[in-house]
């Protein structure tokens, strides 16, 4: 049994690096070739049992 939840998804549209690129560099990134893929994953816990400051 995992302890964490996962979602996965492909980035098609390069938004992620497009957005960062745009907000600290102020342009956009360089192109990339076709055969790259960008893969998003989102990692989720089921259950928290603890938290420390």
């Amino acid at each position: 049994m995992t302890a964490v939840r996962r979602e996965q998804a492909t980035d098609r549209t390069a938004v992620g690096p497009r957005r960062l690129s745009q907000k600290y560099l102020g342009a956009d990134p360089p192109a990339e070739p076709e055969e790259v893929l960008r893969l998003v994953v989102r990692v989720r816990p089921h259950k928290i049992t603890g938290f420390s400051v």
